[in-house]
């Protein structure tokens, strides 16, 4: 069976469907950016040159008659010039300017067909059917008020009748709000896809920023969790190696050099850790994380700087991935605390279980008379804390009745990670 790529915009494309519509173009633009200029030309054809007509005309014809449809006219000019905040003020008037026969008729229907496009474009197609129901009204009294005026023919068999009176005034009416409601549509659906793009782009960067924190916090617990344990390490060995230079033992170069390798450790690990910041050109530093099978040379390395610590495993063994760097940080943490806070513990007891659906962790340790001072804001244990709470689990640190501290920890297997 062979394979082809699909075609950029083509049926089977999936960008097809983010297709941007086509550029408006150059009369589109110029409405656009120009509404007031757009609304004095509208305003000019269906209002100003009528006007302009009557005063000429105003020489054969009553000039009353004449002077009160140039004012009307002059009125619906005004009111073109707002009809995209009072479209039904417009509407109204240019539809009662109709009910003058002859000259007041043909300047009021120009405004009323703005009137009704302006509505359905403006408004919504609802307002849209509720003007043209009240221009039909208003122009079918209008032209039921021409029939009955003096000098007209209503014994006329060309003369529609009521019914077709309603339809022609009905016919005559339809267009421009059939064509206001079609533009008007078009772009309340243009508008539509602009907002939902600007929401899908205010969406994909509040998700970019949540991740950005997520991972700030991420590296946050792991900085602390490294450069703790690290730091209270190697301390530790340079006051032992301190006290036996001073005592002349030949075992202090021995700790000396298990502090520089901690802190070459230590900084490896920073480093790939920070890896994120690094510049999109440069190569990532690629590591396996901790697991719980490097809890072994973690406690190795407590020993190493003097603490007495004791570990036993039952079950099978706790599997690599999220579970498993969580465990190993517990531990590291738990023992971190100890030995900047109880360094004279005699016992130090680590029990980790894994019963196939749970991984249970457990540090114990005598507390000592002269606790060392803390100088820590508690954000160790909110880490443990945090690290379980990931897993479905929960942390417990506190005193016991026999004088010893406790840390448990549970941490909840998914079952896949439980199967492997």
């Amino acid at each position: 069976m062979s394979t082809s790529s699909a075609a950029p915009g083509s049926a089977t494309d999936p960008g097809a469907a983010l297709a941007l519509p086509r550029p408006p173009g150059i009369l589109r633009r110029f409405i656009d950016r120009h509404p007031r200029a757009v609304d004095t030309l509208i305003a000019v054809a269906s209002a100003g040159l009528p006007a302009l007509v009557f005063l000429v005309m105003a020489t054969v014809g009553q000039p009353w008659y004449v002077a009160v449809a140039a004012v009307g006219a002059a009125i619906c000019f005004v009111l073109t010039l707002f009809r995209r905040t009072h479209p039904f003020v417009l509407l109204v008037f240019s539809s009662i300017l109709g009910m003058l026969p002859d000259l007041g008729m043909t300047s009021g229907i120009l405004s009323t067909w703005v009137a009704l496009y302006s509505i359905a474009v403006i408004r919504s197609t609802r307002a849209a059917w509720v003007g043209f129901a009240i221009a039909t009204a208003l122009w079918f009294m209008s032209f039921q008020l021409d029939l009955i005026y003096p000098g007209s023919d209503a014994n006329n068999p060309l003369i529609p009748s009521i019914a077709g009176n309603i339809a022609q005034t009905a016919v005559l009416l339809l267009i421009p709000t059939l064509i206001g409601i079609s533009v008007g549509g078009r772009r309340r659906y243009e508008r539509a896809l602009i907002a939902r793009a600007a929401d899908l782009a205010r969406e994909r960067d509040q998700r970019a920023r949540l991740a950005v924190s997520d991972e700030r916090t991420r590296i946050a617990r792991e900085m602390h969790d490294i450069v703790s344990h690290s730091l209270t390490v190697m301390i530790t060995l340079s006051e032992g190696a301190a006290a036996q230079a001073e005592a002349g033992s030949d075992l202090a170069p021995d700790a000396m050099r298990r502090v520089a390798e901690t802190g070459r450790e230590s900084l490896a690990e920073m480093r790939r850790l920070l890896g994120v910041l690094r510049t999109p050109g440069d190569a990532a530093e690629l590591a396996p994380q901790p697991g719980a099978d490097s809890i072994g040379s973690l406690i190795d390395q407590f020993r190493d700087a003097g603490l007495p610590v004791a570990w036993r495993h039952e079950g099978a063994a706790i599997p690599r991935g999220g579970v498993g760097l969580a465990a190993y940080r517990i531990v590291q943490e738990s023992l971190t605390n100890v030995l900047r806070h109880a360094p004279g513990s005699r016992v130090v007891d680590v029990a980790t279980r894994n019963d196939g659906s749970v991984v249970a962790l457990t540090i114990d340790n005598e507390t000592t008379h002269d606790p060392m001072p803390s100088d820590g804001a508690g954000r160790g244990l909110v880490g443990m804390r945090e690290r379980a709470a990931m897993h479905a689990g929960s942390v417990t640190a506190g005193p016991r009745a026999d004088g010893r501290w406790r840390v448990t920890a549970t941490l909840t297997l998914h079952p896949s990670a439980g199967a492997s």
